[in-house]
């Protein structure tokens, strides 16, 4: 695989030196974009997580979470047409780089070429099949691993419960922000394909900008693919992926794969929309889920939704669910549920007021968690939330 990728690499680099004069009237420059997001939260859930148990801290009813980057991109195109650009992503405050003990600054970082022959990304960036991929509909945008109900950030989700890597979401995020090359196909009568190679994905010694958090694992490769046209006034989107490589750290050990779809239809302003993501790992140990380090041979997940859109209006509702199981001699059996109403009022261009509301439930049946008591391996409850989200 790495001669065959040295090889495509030489390829491209000799077209930039022999596709006619490749030069450029002025240097890059910067360009500045982003978004800030605010929320004021709402959270009732256990009465043992909201005094504090075992390895649990206090938590209170009411909390504001935030969620802001700072964009840095450019690019420009050579007279043989060729498009070279950059894009740097700054956290810029909030939960979402404070929430680790050793945080990312620089969220990604990645440059890009562009030509009829399609797009190279390289850097940190999501791979190929995450780009393309499908799920439920979010009115808020409030939804996946990021989102403040799904991602454990309202109601607590406890140590001990294991789901995917990455996230409770569908979104493949096996490699998260690792150094990688990715391609993507220039469209074909709606047909999209990806791919990516991460040579060394997260190996302490060369982390590169990627995430803390990220499974140590020596090689990953991904391929996916995403349809998307309209027919009648009805619009369609199909997507799919698969994700494979082989660890050796201490967080991946054996083989593991990845395997997603997902689709949504749209008419009138309404979209319903779904998908679905399993994860494996083999007997020699399976895949660390990120939060409590224990090894899974299989997580299954899914996700559903229906949204309308009118105007500045949008709402939504949403579900999703995750099933985690452990490796021979642990009898691990995690379940993760999250049902969700969102909304939206567009004010401006760029200034969206946001809504949600939810249940989430978060429950390890499996092993306990040595010095905690069974209440501490369990935790659901309601959260309600109101945001204002700028983007420039």
């Amino acid at each position: 695989m790495k001669k065959v990728l040295i090889a495509s690499t030489a390829l491209v680099a000799a077209g930039l030196m022999t596709s006619g004069t490749a030069s450029a009237a002025e240097k890059i420059k910067l360009n500045l974009g982003g978004f800030s997001k605010w929320w004021v939260v709402g959270a009732w859930q256990d009465s043992s997580f909201e005094a504090g148990l075992g390895n649990n801290a206090g938590y209170a009813n009411v909390d504001v979470k935030g969620d802001n980057e700072v964009f840095f991109g450019g690019s420009t195109k050579l007279d043989n047409g060729l498009e070279i650009g950059i894009d740097i992503q700054l956290e810029a405050g909030g939960h979402t780089e404070t929430s680790t003990s050793a945080p990312d600054v620089i969220d990604e970082s990645y440059i890009w070429i562009a030509g009829g022959f399609g797009k190279f990304i390289v850097g940190s960036e999501n791979n190929g099949v995450y780009l393309l991929h499908v799920n439920a509909p979010d009115a808020a945008g409030n939804w996946g691993e990021g989102g403040m109900l799904s991602g454990g950030y309202a109601v607590v989700a406890p140590s001990t419960v294991s789901g995917f890597v990455g996230g409770n979401g569908t979104a493949p995020r096996i490699d998260n922000d690792a150094d990688k090359i990715t391609y993507v196909a220039p469209t074909f009568y709606g047909l999209t394909l990806g791919a990516s190679y991460i040579p060394n994905a997260g190996a302490a010694a060369n982390k590169g900008e990627d995430n803390y958090n990220q499974p140590t694992s020596d090689e990953v490769m991904g391929v996916g693919a995403l349809y998307a046209n309209t027919f009648g006034g009805v619009g369609v989107k199909l997507s799919t992926g698969y994700i494979w490589g082989s660890g050796g750290g201490a967080n991946v050990t054996g083989d593991f794969a990845e395997f997603v779809v997902g689709t949504q239809l749209s008419y009138a302003g309404f979209t319903v929309g779904g998908s679905w993501r399993r994860d494996t790992g083999d007997e020699k140990g399976g895949l660390a889920n990120g939060v409590s380090n224990v090894n899974l041979t299989n997580v299954v997940g899914w996700d559903a939704g229906i949204s309308y859109a009118s105007g500045p209006y949008a709402v939504s509702f949403t579900y999703f669910q995750s099933e985690a199981e452990g490796v021979a001699g642990n009898n691990l059996q995690d379940k993760i549920e999250v049902w969700q109403v969102s909304g939206k009022y567009n004010l401006s261009a760029g200034v969206d007021v946001l809504a949600s509301a939810g249940y989430a439930k978060f429950d390890d049946e499996g092993t306990k968690a040595t010095g905690d008591t069974g209440d501490a391996n369990h935790n659901e409850g309601w959260a309600v939330m109101t945001g204002l989200s700028l983007s420039f």
